[in-house]
């Protein structure tokens, strides 16, 4: 079998990858990195059900570590500290496509709302005492976006996607790329 001929055998399965479908769902894990924040890795994932050609409802989740450092305090010197912090995400919304039958290409935009979680530890020891002092707090932010699926064939392909995150008092963006299954 000539390279041409396994070319061709491998657009013909991407050629009839169907982006239409209703009564299924789309799970994707990706990713990527958050910026605004200072800059930051980011994985997640993304469950969908499409409930016609173009209105796709989701919910997705995503992960951030965004600080994390070591330190020396006191007088001397001699404390010793490590701080940490991250960003876990869960929202949902809507994912609006624009299929079309000659691509299997699938863009689209994104409206949706969730809650932001920021946690931060702070771990010190040293001067005969160890302390450890945790913060968290929760905010209420809307997102926007924009991305495109593709589809390798009808039920696996990969996906891209930016997002921007609007709450009180923070702004970033959210950039990721990563892998679909769509099922049953």
């Amino acid at each position: 079998m000539g390279r041409a001929t396994l070319i061709l055998i491998l657009f013909s399965f991407a050629a009839s990858a169907q982006q239409s479908d209703t009564g299924v769902a789309i799970a994707e894990f990706s990713a990527g990195g958050i910026f605004g924040l200072g800059a930051h890795g980011s994985v997640g994932g993304s469950l969908g059900a499409p409930i016609s050609r173009f209105l796709v409802p989701f919910i997705d989740f995503s992960y951030s570590p965004l600080i994390s450092y070591a330190y020396n305090y006191g007088t001397n010197l001699t404390g010793k500290a490590l701080y940490g912090s991250n960003l876990a995400n869960i929202n949902g919304g809507v994912k609006i496509r624009f299929p079309s039958k000659s691509s299997d290409w699938v863009p689209y935009i994104g409206l949706g709302g969730g809650l932001l979680h920021f946690s931060s530890s702070d771990e010190t020891s040293g001067f005969g005492a160890t302390q450890t002092i945790t913060t968290s707090r929760n905010e209420l932010a809307f997102n926007g976006g924009v991305g495109a699926l593709y589809y390798v064939t009808q039920h696996v392909g990969f996906g891209i996607d930016a997002k921007g995150y609007v709450g009180h008092p923070r702004r970033f963006a959210q950039a990721t790329a990563g892998v679909f299954y769509q099922f049953p």
